[in-house]
């Protein structure tokens, strides 16, 4: 027996699988799929080229910038019992408003420094009174002093004149007797000429005699006037010296008692500020608000009779007013260098783009121009050290870069919000992105200083919520 055997359609109606041919995909679907598979496979290559902006991501929180307009602790100048408070927490306060009332210990500290001040004032005002007496006294010891070293000085100078007189008049006499000695002598000679036979008589000759003779007598006396002079002179030296020391010394202590009287002054005022200290320090029990701002924590309570605090212990925490507001991003330590050296070339910070706790947002961190929701800022300073675990603080002020990029009111953007910062670093290509993810490089130093940004160049489009 003969069996032939041909090939049989599948999809035949002897079959029974003609169903199975009517599923068949269509060849329009088929087309559509092979562009979509080609289309996925290439969109990755298109996409390594595609321009993408370089940002460094961090968290942190809204800060004041200066120091203190931050948290700060309020605490007792004094030790006492805390009395009354006057505010609660939350509670707005001005700078200057008393907060708290300490009472001291003693009820009549207050009565007992006022006794002892006014007698300390009494007693400064009898010193003052003193110092000026003794202070005039030295002015008046001067000025007699003065006046008597005039004295003695002219004293001394009328001696020095007359013993100037008594050598000229010694010198009168010394020619007046060598006069009256020649004319003696020529007498004597005229009485013993015997030749003229006594041209003189023996009375004239003795009247010469004796004027001569008197002549002598006057030189002698003349001598004994210059040293009487002289000695004159010589006790009136002596007397402007004794002048001199007598009026020093007694000076010398006026001039002491005032300045007794001056130590005594200066230790009345010490006592009396001394008594102003602790006067101002009773009046600190009344602790006043540094600055304005909100009360935050009140720490000392007011328990049964009071609760005893002692000097500088914390009582509230208070939270200032501030207009000058920063965000504090804690950047790492690989991406610190890089915002740094961005700042150094351009000379000014990069621009930031910040999202608070609160305000929603949608962020594309590398196609800022499809972002919404975000605030504007720039990099105001970097720390030179890190915090102690690698990261560097960052701080951020406003920047408007577009409309309505204004930070929110204080009112409602308190500090302590927290907050998510981009800051703009390079233009790359995706691609190269992708490449830095994958081997963990960092990002590239921003452009040089020729940048079309920094030369008036259009910031990124940014769009608020």
């Amino acid at each position: 027996m003969i069996v032939r055997m041909g090939a049989m359609p599948v999809f035949s109606s002897s079959t029974g699988l003609y169903t199975l041919k009517k599923t068949r995909t269509p060849s329009v679907s088929r087309w559509i799929g092979l562009m979509l598979m080609l289309w996925f496979l290439l969109m990755p290559v298109g996409l390594v080229f595609v321009p993408w902006q370089q940002t460094v991501r961090a968290r942190g929180q809204m800060v004041a910038f200066a120091p203190t307009q931050r948290k700060q602790s309020i605490t007792s100048r004094v030790s006492g019992r805390v009395g009354k408070w006057r505010v609660v927490e939350g509670s707005r306060v001005k700078a200057g408003e008393v907060l708290v009332d300490i009472d001291d210990n003693d009820p009549e500290l207050a009565t007992r420094l006022d006794a002892q001040k006014k007698f300390l004032v009494s007693r400064r005002q009898a010193a003052d009174e003193e110092v000026s007496e003794q202070a005039k006294a030295v002015e008046a010891q001067i000025r007699a002093l003065d006046a008597a070293v005039r004295a003695a000085r002219a004293n001394r100078e009328a001696s020095a004149m007359l013993v100037d007189v008594a050598k000229q008049a010694r010198a009168n006499t010394d020619f007046s007797s060598v006069f009256e000695q020649r004319r003696y002598q020529m007498y004597e000679k005229l009485f013993l000429d015997k030749q003229f036979g006594g041209l003189e008589s023996a009375l004239n000759r003795d009247e010469a005699q004796m004027r001569a003779d008197r002549a002598g007598t006057e030189v002698k006396r003349a001598d004994a006037e210059i040293k009487r002079t002289e000695a004159s002179l010589i006790n009136s030296e002596s007397l402007v010296l004794q002048a001199e020391a007598t009026g020093l010394s007694t000076l010398a202590t006026t001039r002491r008692d005032l300045r007794r009287a001056e130590q005594n002054l200066f230790s009345v005022e010490r006592d009396l500020q001394e008594i102003d200290n602790r006067i101002e320090r009773f009046k600190a029990r009344y602790v006043t608000a540094p600055c304005d701002g909100i009360v935050f924590r009140i720490s000392a309570n007011v328990a049964e009779g009071g609760q005893f605090v002692k000097e500088g212990e914390d009582l509230a925490v208070l939270v200032p007013d501030t207009n000058d507001r920063v965000v504090e991003l804690l950047i790492d330590g690989v991406d610190a260098p890089l915002i740094a050296a961005f700042m150094q070339e351009r000379g000014e910070g990069p621009h930031v783009r910040l999202q608070f706790e609160g305000w929603p947002a949608i962020q594309f961190a590398g196609w800022p121009s499809v972002a919404t929701g975000t605030f504007g800022g720039k990099v105001r300073q970097i720390d030179a050290t890190d915090d102690g675990n690698g990261r560097f603080r960052v701080l951020v002020e406003p920047e408007e870069l577009v409309e309505d990029d204004r930070w929110p009111d204080a009112q409602f953007l308190r500090q302590g919000n927290q907050a998510v910062g981009w800051v703009f670093l390079n233009k790359v290509s995706l691609g190269y992105e992708l490449w830095r993810n994958l081997n963990g490089f960092p990002p590239v130093v921003a452009p040089k200083s020729n940048d079309k940004y920094k030369e008036g160049g259009k910031p990124p489009k940014v769009k608020p919520l």
